[in-house]
C-alpha cells in the first residue's frame, strides 16, 4: 500500500457497534470549537468496489446523518443530516462502480486532528437479480432483501493515521464501500424465515483514502450550472455542483480542461464533440455558456484556497479543482450499463444492457464518434482508473459503462462520448473460506459451501498463490464491536476472504481478510 494514502478499511458484524472503536481521544459530547485554530472545509465523495452482477441487480443504501468524530476539542461536527419532511440521499451502490460522486460538503469545520468519519443508515435495500428474467424493462418486480443494518445503522469509519483540518483549506476524503465484502450470503436452508433460500448479512466493508496532490482518484461525475468561463485559463466555474448543506458557498468546482479533455454539445450539436474553445467563448458577439447545465467527468486535484483574488465572493469560491476528462453541455445525455457483446472496431461495439437502464434495447450498438485532429476530441474511452484506452481495448464480456445520444436514424444506436471500460474485471472473482493448510508462497482454501464454482470449476480444496507483496487486514469481531486492522498472520483454520484472478494452474492473489470472530 502506498504510503501517501491514509486507508482503512472498517468491517461491522451484523452485531450492534459499541463506542470502544480505536479513536484519537473519543469523539462524544460536542466539543467546543472555540479551542480549534481556524476552520477548514470538509467533502466526502462516495464510490463503491463492484459486487456480484449475478446476485444483484441494484444494492440501495439510504443515508441521513454523515459526522466528523474527533478530539474532545474538536468533537463531533456534522457534515450532513436529514432534515424534517426531507428524503434520504439515497444511493445505488452499483451504479458507483466506475465513479464517485459527491456525498456532503461543509465549511466552518474546526481546524485540528480528526480519527474517525460516522455514517449512519437508514435502510440496505438488496434488489436481487432474477436468473429467469435476467434483463427486465424495469426492477419493480425483483425480489428484495432488507438485511439487518448493525449499530441501529451507525456506522464507524476508523481512519488509522487520522487526517487534518487545516485552516483556510479544502480537505477531501474518499469513501469507497466494498460491496462485494459488505454483504455475505448465508448458505441456503440456513434461514428460518425462508426456507431453501438465500439470505444476506450485512457486514460493511469501507475504505476511505485522503484525496491529495499524490492521490489518484476514481473519476468523478459532477453536474452543475456555468458561472463563469475562462478562455485563457481554458477553465470553467461550475456551481450547485456540490452538496453544500448550510453553507453559503454554492457548490462551486473550478474546472480545467488540457489536451485530453472532449466537449460534447447536446444544445446545438446533438451531442457531437466540438472544440473546447465553444464552450469557453467569451465573445460578446457570440453568447457564452454561463448560466447552462453542464455534466462533467474528470479527476479531483487538491488545492490552497489562498490561490484565488480575495475579492472573489465567498459564495463562488471553488471547494474542489476538477481536471475535466469529458463535458457535455445542456440536458444530460443517457448513461447505460452493460457487458460488451463483440470485440469493438474503428466504429464501435455491441453493448448488453444490464437490467433497470434507461434504454432496453439489448444488444444496444455502440457509435465511437471521432475527432478532428489538433482541434478537438472525440469519444473518449477509459479504464475505471482513467487510464485512456482505444478501441481495440474494448473486448468481448468486459464490463461497459456509456454516455451517449441516442441516434435515431440508426435504429437507436448510442452515439458515446464517454465509455469507461473495466478492464480488470475478465477472471477476478472473490473467493471466501477455511485456510486447510499455508505455505511461503502459497496456502490451500476450503471454500464456503455457498461459493459454487471457482474459475469455471468445483472444488473441494482450491490452490491460492499469494503475491510477494500480499496486503492483509484482519477484521477481528466480538460481542461489542468489529475492527479492521492493517496487517496479521493467516493460519490454518482462519476463516478469510479474498479477491483474485484465475490462472492455468492456480488462484492468485495479492489480498487476504482475516475474519477473526470471537463471539460464542
Amino acid at each position: 500500500m502506498h504510503s501517501f494514502i491514509q486507508r482503512l478499511a472498517v468491517a461491522f458484524s451484523v452485531i450492534a457497534l459499541a463506542a470502544t472503536l480505536v479513536s484519537c481521544g473519543g469523539g462524544g459530547g460536542s466539543g467546543d470549537s472555540s479551542q480549534a485554530q481556524g476552520k477548514g472545509t470538509v467533502g466526502i465523495l462516495l464510490t463503491d468496489k463492484p459486487a456480484d452482477p449475478s446476485l444483484f441487480a441494484a444494492i440501495i443504501a439510504s443515508i441521513v446523518k454523515v459526522e466528523l468524530m474527533g478530539s474532545e476539542e474538536n468533537g463531533r461536527v456534522e457534515l450532513y443530516s436529514l432534515k424534517p419532511g426531507d428524503d434520504p440521499k439515497e444511493f445505488d451502490l452499483l451504479r458507483l462502480r466506475n465513479e464517485s460522486i459527491p456525498l456532503a460538503f461543509k465549511d466552518n469545520i474546526p481546524a485540528g486532528t480528526y480519527c474517525k468519519i460516522r455514517l449512519t443508515l437508514s435502510k440496505l435495500e438488496l434488489v436481487l437479480a432474477d436468473p429467469a428474467d435476467p434483463t427486465p424493462d424495469d426492477l419493480s418486480d425483483n425480489e428484495i432483501e432488507r438485511p439487518k443494518l448493525p449499530g441501529n445503522g451507525k456506522l464507524d469509519l476508523v481512519v488509522r493515521d487520522c487526517f487534518n483540518v487545516v485552516d483556510g483549506e479544502v480537505l477531501t476524503l474518499q469513501l469507497d464501500m466494498d460491496a462485494g465484502k459488505s454483504i455475505h450470503v448465508i448458505e441456503k436452508g440456513n434461514c428460518s424465515s425462508k426456507p431453501n433460500k438465500s439470505c444476506f448479512n450485512f457486514r460493511p466493508v469501507i475504505f476511505v483514502d485522503v484525496i491529495d496532490k499524490d492521490f489518484d482518484s476514481k473519476l468523478v461525475r459532477l453536474n452543475g450550472v456555468i458561472q463563469e468561463v475562462d478562455s485563457v485559463q481554458e477553465s470553467l466555474l461550475l456551481c450547485k455542483a456540490l452538496p453544500s448543506q448550510d453553507m453559503s458557498n454554492e457548490g462551486c468546482v473550478k474546472v480545467h480542461f488540457g489536451d485530453e479533455s472532449a466537449f460534447f454539445d447536446n444544445v446545438k450539436y446533438a451531442g457531437e464533440p466540438r472544440p473546447i474553445s465553444e464552450l469557453l467563448s467569451e465573445d460578446e458577439d457570440d453568447p457564452n455558456n454561463v448560466g447552462k447545465e453542464l455534466t462533467v467527468v474528470g479527476w479531483v486535484k487538491s488545492w490552497k484556497n489562498t490561490e484565488y483574488d480575495d475579492d472573489k465572493p465567498a459564495e463562488y469560491y471553488p471547494l474542489l479543482h476538477l481536471e475535466a476528462l469529458a463535458a457535455e453541455l445542456g440536458k444530460f445525455l443517457q448513461q447505460v450499463e452493460g457487458t460488451v457483446a463483440n470485440d469493438a472496431d474503428s466504429t464501435g461495439f455491441d453493448m448488453a444492457v444490464s437490467p433497470g437502464q434507461v434504454i432496453t434495447t439489448s444488444p444496444l450498438r455502440v457509435m465511437f464518434q471521432e475527432g478532428v485532429t489538433d482541434k478537438y476530441n472525440g469519444t473518449r474511452i477509459v479504464s475505471k482508473s482513467g487510464v485512456l484506452l482505444q478501441p481495440e481495448d474494448v473486448d468481448k464480456d468486459l464490463p461497459v459503462q456509456v454516455d451517449g445520444t441516442v441516434q435515431l436514424t440508426q435504429g437507436g444506436a448510442l452515439k458515446a462520448a464517454l465509455v469507461i471500460v473495466d478492464r480488470d474485471a475478465l477472471g477476478t472473482e472473490q473467493v471466501t473460506g477455511i485456510i486447510y493448510s499455508i505455505e511461503t508462497d502459497k496456502l490451500y482454501l476450503v471454500p464456503d459451501e455457498d461459493i459454487g464454482m471457482v474459475c469455471g470449476m468445483t472444488t473441494n480444496l482450491l490452490e491460492v498463490a499469494l503475491a510477494s507483496d500480499l496486503d492483509i487486514l484482519t477484521v477481528t469481531i466480538t460481542e461489542e464491536s468489529s475492527v479492521i486492522e492493517t496487517g496479521g498472520t493467516p493460519l490454518k483454520g482462519q476463516a478469510i476472504g479474498m479477491n483474485g484472478v484465475c490462472d492455468v494452474n492456480d488462484f492468485q492473489t495479492d489480498n487476504i481478510v482475516i475474519v477473526d470472530d470471537q463471539r460464542q
